[in-house]
């Protein structure tokens, strides 16, 4: 008998499983070219990813997101940008952090949160974001390192 070994999954292996489970179970739409990118009417929820690699917490919002949504029964349609298109993305934004979550309303930014957050302050940012007035992205200062998560 001969084993044979599969080889271990990657980090963009692993992100985009998370990926299509967030469209497959949960109704988001994975954003097919960030220079086309509009987010329509309503309340549009962005969720933008890196690598877990260098961003780790990219896995653990894919997962948090959707159940935040869910228990706080927010309507919204929902996006998600793999690590290729969400540098692309996050600049339009004034972002530098990965993951982020972008709100908008009738295309208009409202603002956005980084990172994973107690289950209490995830839902907060959630509600916030959904009743905010729109304003206008903030400026992003370029780092050396775009991706970085400080």
């Amino acid at each position: 008998m001969i084993l044979q070994f599969a080889p271990p999954q990657s980090s963009l292996d692993k992100l985009d499983l998370a990926l299509r489970r967030l469209v497959e179970r949960n109704g988001f739409a994975r954003v097919a070219d960030a220079a086309t990118f509009e987010a329509g009417e309503g309340f549009v929820l962005l969720l933008l990813t890196d690598d877990p690699q260098r961003s780790p917490e990219s896995l653990d919002v894919a997962v948090v997101l959707p159940e935040a949504l869910k228990a706080l029964n927010l309507p919204a349609r929902c996006y998600v940008a793999d690590s290729v298109l969400s540098p692309l993305l996050a600049r339009r934004f004034g972002l530098n952090r990965y993951p982020s979550v972008v709100a908008l309303r009738d295309g208009a930014y409202l603002g956005a949160f980084s990172g994973i957050l107690d289950w209490m302050p995830f839902v907060t940012e959630l509600n916030l974001l959904a009743v905010a007035e729109p304003t206008r992205p903030p400026i992003s200062i370029a780092s050396q390192d775009a991706r970085s998560c400080s």
